[in-house]
């Protein structure tokens, strides 16, 4: 049986903040965790949270190296937990204090000081075959060194496109009815794990919902409101929203 991690009180869940170089929310969350500003004894990192990194692409390696180090220099007084999303991905090789969950291994299976069993995850799971194949192709280690060859010989420029591109994409927005996504994952959740409660990111609505017996949990993205969830126990785990905005 492998290991049961517990979530301890206190713990912070963040997600989806796509750190580029006019938006530096993150940034400044990461350097208030060094300087003891924000305290937590565990930090879930839920994915995406820059707007492009993968280990092999050399351009975006230097351009968030900063944040690289930052977050592996605060793994070394904090459990830190990376849920690799569809913007980040490959980078183990990146950290040696955090956990890295890749893709393929979510969701991963959390329990609560209460006991209750919590799965995580980014939120770009049980997708059709076509798109779940198209994105699993994209993190091919192969594919991406072909691609950093070419951008490299062409002074990074793909790189640079790609993140001029994705500075332009609108992450505000609501989800008609979101309940019943919510829904539909939870029940195909229910078909192959035994989850009390469901915690993922990606969908950048900050819901959450009681769906019979069970809780479903969006985390916001930190990107449009620059806040996230604190842990809190009394007699049930609690996910309580705080926000940095002055």
């Amino acid at each position: 049986m492998s290991e049961q991690i517990v979530i301890k009180n206190g713990a912070i869940f963040i997600a989806d903040s796509h750190e580029n170089e006019n938006r530096e929310n993150f940034w400044y969350f990461l350097r208030a965790l060094k300087n003891s500003e924000i305290k937590t004894p565990q930090l879930f990192l839920m994915g995406d949270m820059f707007d492009f990194l993968a280990g092999e692409c050399e351009f975006f390696v230097k351009f968030y190296e900063r944040y690289v180090r930052a977050i592996d220099e605060l793994g070394e007084k904090m459990e830190i937990y990376y849920f690799e999303g569809n913007h980040d991905f490959n980078l183990a090789s990146l950290f040696k204090n955090i956990k890295i969950y890749p893709i393929g291994v979510q969701p991963a299976r959390f329990v609560s000081e209460c006991g209750q069993s919590v799965f995580i995850a980014h939120g770009d799971i049980f997708l059709p075959f076509v798109s779940k194949y198209a994105l699993r192709f994209l993190r091919v280690k192969f594919f991406l060194k072909t691609m950093n060859f070419f951008d490299k010989f062409l002074n990074f420029r793909l790189s640079k496109r790609i993140l001029n591109k994705l500075k332009r994409k609108i992450l505000d927005y609501k989800i008609p009815n979101f309940k019943n996504l919510a829904e539909a994952k939870m029940r195909r959740y229910n078909a192959f794990y035994k989850a009390d409660i469901v915690v993922e990111g990606h969908y950048h609505q900050g819901e959450q919902y009681i769906l019979g017996k069970q809780k479903y949990i969006n985390v916001p993205s930190f990107a449009c409101e620059q806040s996230y969830f604190v842990v809190k126990y009394d007699q049930n785990i609690k996910f309580a929203r705080k926000s940095v905005k002055v």
